[in-house]
């Protein structure tokens, strides 16, 4: 991904969103082909998975829209390009029960056609509501002051409907749409956690696990206290190794470390505060070109394989299409 201001280039050094030039010596290949996109330059970051319908949603951050993978294999853009005043298509998540489709969505250089300035204009960005079966916009939640520089990276809903969303820049933090208010609140923001990421919620509904530059952090929801996750030695989940996907799964994290092309589960102890132990599930399979996010569907994990971000000349162009490849969905089974 290009970008020309350093406020980038720091989220992209430690959120996976450049490709990093390293020896892979170690090869784990578990994951196979579910499905590709023919539109080479989508840039993808997120896909969504509607398990009502057995539909894919993907998000690009080049076109500013959202589309659906249908049963068949059919493919169909669903939120039209910058529809709404949609930017960059980041973090997604599906509330199934109440067909609602939740959209972080941010501004930056990835958008065809964006000009904004981060030191003079700021940087915009918004969580978005629409409607699962009409693609109608429901509510949009939205930061944008002169000079501020927002960023919408992911996010996650509860069973009983209220979202959480991570943010980064001018601020590093933690918000919430509550379902019974349905405004954007924040609930902290702290420089112990730099640039949220993934985030993930524990099946008891009580524990937030929020991945960032300097790890992973656990954010307890009664009690409202944060704290870092406890790593053993030789476990890296930090600055080059960090996460960008998290996913909770059996009492363990699906982590997607994006310089180092790995896919990771970290088993947990009871607490949820401490990682026991790290398994490599995938690493440096031949489709990865800046792996990002992905869904857990039926015991196995769905993703993006190649977000391509660094897929840019020097001038700023894109890559032209015989340099760029198709989008592709991996699936691993955990």
């Amino acid at each position: 991904m290009h970008y020309q201001h350093y406020y980038i280039v720091i989220f992209l050094l430690f959120s996976g969103f450049v490709m990093v030039s390293q020896e892979q010596k170690d090869v784990v290949n578990n994951s196979s082909i579910a499905f590709t996109i023919p539109e080479k330059d989508l840039l993808p970051e997120s896909i969504a998975y509607d398990n009502l319908k057995e539909e894919f949603y993907v998000g690009s951050t080049r076109k500013g829209k959202i589309i659906k993978v249908s049963k068949d294999g059919s493919k169909q853009d669903f939120i039209t390009s910058k529809k709404e005043g949609l930017w960059m298509i980041i973090g997604m998540e599906i509330d199934v029960q109440r067909r609602h489709l939740w959209v972080c969505s941010s501004g930056g250089d990835n958008l065809e056609g964006y000009t904004r300035k981060d030191g003079t204009e700021g940087r915009p960005a918004g969580v978005f509501k629409f409607n699962l079966d009409t693609g109608k916009l429901i509510n949009k939640y939205v930061l944008d002051v002169t000079g501020q520089v927002h960023f919408f990276n992911d996010l996650i809903i509860s069973k009983n409907g209220d979202v959480y969303i991570t943010h980064m820049f001018s601020e590093h933090a933690l918000y919430t749409i509550p379902k019974e208010q349905d405004q954007l609140v924040k609930v902290f923001s702290s420089s112990a956690i730099k640039y949220p990421n993934g985030i993930a919620l524990s099946d008891n509904q009580s524990q937030l696990f929020i991945a960032h530059s300097d790890g992973i952090s656990v954010y307890d929801i009664q009690d409202q206290k944060t704290r870092h996750i406890q790593v053993p030695v030789g476990v890296k989940i930090s600055k080059q190794e960090s996460i960008d996907g998290l996913y909770y799964y059996k009492n363990s994290l699906i982590g997607i470390q994006p310089d180092t092309k790995t896919v990771q589960q970290f088993k947990l102890d009871k607490t949820g505060y401490k990682i026991l132990s790290a398994k490599p599930l995938e690493v440096n399979h031949p489709m990865m070109n800046n792996p990002t996010t992905g869904e857990i569907i039926k015991d196995k994990l769905y993703y993006v394989a190649n977000a391509q971000f660094g897929s840019f000349n020097k001038d700023g162009s894109l890559f032209s299409q015989d340099k760029l490849y198709e989008v592709c969905i991996l699936k691993l089974p955990l």
